[in-house]
């Protein structure tokens, strides 16, 4: 993974994570680590709509077409 980071660093890539809000980036890190919709609502106290929502934002700013690409992203910039 540090290699992997270092390229980027010489390649001037800039990290995907930087376009989340603090709220998507806390929300991807629990889906990231395998929870649910639910649980993450459950842990954030607010609606599972609302996860939903900001899923679909995470999506949109990662190009990721769902959440296993995107925990994949998260993984890869942490």
């Amino acid at each position: 993974m540090r290699l992997f980071g270092k390229l980027l660093a010489k390649l001037n890539v800039t990290d995907p994570l930087a376009s989340l809000t603090k709220r998507e980036k806390q929300i991807l890190a629990l889906l990231a680590n395998g929870d649910s919709n639910k649980v993450i609502a459950q842990k954030l106290c607010i609606s599972e709509s609302t996860i939903k929502n900001h899923c679909w934002s995470i999506y949109r700013r990662l190009n990721a077409r769902n959440r296993v690409e995107a925990a994949r992203i998260f993984w890869l910039h942490s």
